[in-house]
């Protein structure tokens, strides 16, 4: 209740033009409803010998009486958001403004009778009885009531609204946050996986070492350049995969053999960036590989899935993991509410499942 109040702004809130448009509605109603009261025999209080002018009369009554109700409680409202927001004082303040508004209502309404009495805009005869104000203040106080539950009811919508908004809002600047962090987890991981292949090409092929260095700059461009994306075209992930194990292939040659089916191939599908370079570096990374018994990889699509498969044959010296590779897949699909990966052995094979992702996932 100690919030200091903010005049300019409570005016420019009570006479916005939103609320002229209000009033230039509801004050065309009720002399609509005379005339047809009038038309149908229905007693209402007005004199008997309506003529043109007296729905004349009774739109100007009207306008006077919707803009002094409409505007004094839009003051109310406006000054009790200030002093008596409805966070943390629901029950109060609908007590407060119920009391204040029906309060006000009643003492405008009987003023503008008491002033007008015996003037052909209210259209009633004078003297007015007790009868005429009791009708009068009830009628206006109901439609009163139901504008400002209709203002109120509008006013928790459009909170409703701008709250699920900034929430979800909040909760996708959270998810590329993570995301961006995930993806800056793979940079080095990649890194440090290649330089153990140049390292072992320095020591044993040292002009091979030379046009893996060129490769792998060519590699690790593309990885920068879908380091802000949260997905990339599958076409485009591919295509960076071919590059890669082109890159492989420098040092193994023929023992690495991988087979492409993708007659299924569907335009629109997505993948999280650099997550099948990662399934196939992880294949690479844990089993021997040579001339003798080549890596056999198979990358297809299936359904909605694009499945790689390899041949199993660790090397015997077991490669150190620190898992960081699959969990990270994982995530990026978890925070991007898709359908999770599948990782597992099949038929002594290892086989990896990527969901195929839409934009709209």
């Amino acid at each position: 209740m100690s919030q200091k109040v903010n005049w300019e702004h409570i005016r420019k809130e009570v006479f916005k033009k939103q609320n002229q448009l209000a009033i230039a509605i509801i004050g065309f109603v009720p002399p609509i409803l005379g005339a047809l009261e009038y038309l149908l025999g229905i007693e209402n209080g007005h004199t008997s010998n309506w003529g043109p002018y007296d729905f004349l009369y009774g739109w100007i009554y009207s306008y006077i009486v919707t803009g002094s109700l409409f505007y004094g409680s839009a003051f109310i409202i406006q000054l009790l958001n200030t002093k008596l927001p409805w966070k943390g004082n629901t029950s109060k303040r609908v007590v407060v403004e119920v009391l204040l508004i029906l309060g006000y209502s009643t003492v405008a309404q009987v003023s503008i009778l008491y002033v007008l009495e015996g003037s052909p805009l209210i259209g009633i005869e004078a003297p007015l009885a007790f009868s005429d104000y009791a009708r009068s203040v009830a009628f206006s106080n109901t439609i009163t009531i139901i504008v400002v539950a209709l203002i109120e009811g509008i006013y928790f919508f459009r909170n409703w609204r701008e709250t699920l908004l900034n929430s979800e809002r909040l909760q996708k600047e959270h998810a590329e946050s993570q995301l961006a962090n995930l993806r800056a987890q793979l940079d080095p991981h990649f890194m440090f996986n290649s330089l153990n292949v140049l390292t072992g090409l320095i020591r044993q092929e040292p002009k091979k070492a030379e046009s893996f260095v060129e490769d792998f700059a060519r590699v690790y461009r593309h990885m920068l350049e879908v380091n802000t994306k949260m997905l990339v075209p599958l076409e485009e992930e591919l295509n960076f995969c071919r590059q890669y194990l082109r890159l492989q292939k420098t040092r193994f040659e023929n023992g690495i053999q991988v087979e492409w089916n993708l007659n299924n191939l569907q335009e629109g599908s997505y993948l999280p960036p650099l997550s099948l370079q990662e399934l196939l570096s992880n294949a690479i990374k844990h089993n021997s590989i040579d001339a003798d018994r080549p890596l056999h990889i198979a990358i297809s699509i299936e359904k909605e899935d694009l499945i790689v498969c390899n041949s199993i044959n660790l090397r015997k010296g077991k490669a150190h993991s620190t898992g960081l590779g699959l969990k990270n897949i994982r995530e990026r699909y978890k925070l991007l509410k898709a359908p999770m990966p599948n990782f597992k052995i099949v038929d002594e094979q290892y086989m990896g499942s990527l969901p195929l992702l839409r934009l709209e996932e």
